[in-house]
């Protein structure tokens, strides 16, 4: 029996591990389109799961309500911006000559959101330990986080792209759909740091979970603003 089939051992470490390892059997049963609701069941709760931990972290450098506020609002923020950039991948890859079925599209973008969320889980340990240890440097902090998610997304935009290349067996049609999800990435990176800056703070308390959408700026200015003030820190 594949790793990834249904059975008591779902939640198991292992099936987790099958989808960084094993990577074949998760790319054959989108291909064939096994059981496609409980796969996507089973990676949005793990995701959700695992992506909340880190949550859970960040929460702790701010304290108070940040803690639960934070575990709610990364999975969120990964979850959501899938929700509302998904159908877009599916009609462009369907214009350029895919034959996958929507929940086949799902699970292959969902496949890359679970690889964020893991990669996100393992670095949670060392970045808890240099929040923690480092209270009064909030600008610091906060980018060391954002790079970190930045490279956890990059883990998850290379496992897109593998399994593209896996679940499309026509040569042509593979090429045509690598080359849309590369726009598609532009397109849920924008929609994902902005649904970031929406969503703020992370790292401060505060009794508001969403920011007013008149309170304006956007992720990209924010984040200018940031790189300077620790450049000009450092000078």
């Amino acid at each position: 029996m594949s790793s990834l089939s249904p059975s008591k051992r779902t939640w198991s470490w292992n099936v987790v591990r099958a989808y960084l390892v094993d990577r074949e059997s998760l790319f054959a049963r989108i291909r064939a389109g096994a059981e496609l609701p409980s796969l996507l069941a089973h990676m949005a709760l793990t995701a959700t799961l695992f992506s909340a931990l880190y949550g859970v972290a960040v929460g702790l450098y701010a304290g108070g309500w940040q803690v639960v506020y934070d575990a709610i609002k990364f999975p969120w923020v990964l979850l959501a911006t899938l929700a509302l950039c998904v159908l877009a991948l599916y009609m462009l890859n369907s214009l350029v000559g895919a034959r996958l079925t929507f929940l086949q599209t799902a699970a292959v973008v969902l496949s890359a959101i679970l690889v964020t969320s893991t990669l996100l889980l393992a670095l949670t340990p060392p970045l808890t330990f240099i929040m923690l240890t480092s209270l009064r440097e909030y600008q610091f902090v906060v980018f060391l986080n954002d790079i970190a998610i930045a490279v956890a997304g990059a883990g998850g935009v290379s496992f897109a792209f593998q399994a593209t290349g896996a679940v499309h067996g026509d040569p042509l049609v593979r090429a045509r759909c690598r080359r849309v999800l590369w726009a598609w990435m532009v397109l849920y990176g924008l929609v994902g740091t902005q649904m970031l800056w929406l969503f703020r703070p992370f790292f401060r308390q505060t009794d508001v979970f969403i920011r007013p959408l008149g309170e304006g700026g956007t992720a990209f200015e924010a984040f200018g603003r940031l790189v300077l003030a620790i450049f000009r820190s450092l000078i």
